[in-house]
């Protein structure tokens, strides 16, 4: 097949207007992340050099990344202890990643089954990244808490006492 050059300067156009929009879309590391459970989403910002992470709109906070799978009886059991720090204490925010996505309509079935009240993502794509940046997790479930600058400070693989995960924040 055979284009002209009217349909060329259309694909050389719509390539530098997609590379420079895209640069121009935010920071460097930063990320989008959709979440099941609330219509904002989250944003993350990585930098690799410093071997920090920080969510937008919430810098110079500590929190903490769930990592939980849909099947795991663990991971329910960690939720509701979960729950109750976000309720006892404003300052602490935690964000879920659900790495076994069944689909969004059964996704959103499961965080209301198991009351999940954080915001939640399954997205592949964000999964991937943010086992990733936390640097792996092997199973389910994982906490994975950041002091107020961002870095790593713990990764609580399995269940805990509330206020072993309140610790492990930094809230304690």
């Amino acid at each position: 097949m055979k284009f002209g050059r009217g349909f060329a300067s259309v694909l050389l156009a719509g390539a530098l207007a997609s590379g420079f929009l895209g640069g121009c879309a935010g920071e460097k590391g930063a990320k989008h992340h959709m979440a099941l459970n609330d219509e904002n989403g989250f944003d993350t910002v990585w930098n690799g050099e410093s071997k920090t992470l920080q969510i937008k709109g919430f810098e110079g906070k500590p929190f903490a990344l769930f990592f939980f799978s849909t099947l795991c009886t663990e991971c329910a059991d960690q939720i509701p202890a979960i729950n109750e720090i976000l309720a006892e204490h404003n300052e602490a925010r935690v964000y879920g990643v659900m790495d076994d996505t069944l689909g969004f309509d059964r996704d959103i079935g499961v965080l209301a089954t198991r009351k999940v009240s954080f915001p939640t993502t399954s997205n592949p794509k964000s999964v991937a990244y943010l086992q990733n940046v936390v640097g792996g997790i092997g199973g389910t479930p994982v906490t994975v808490s950041f002091d107020a600058n961002g870095k790593q400070i713990s990764k609580l693989t399995g269940v805990y006492e509330k206020s072993k995960v309140l610790e492990a924040m930094g809230l304690k």
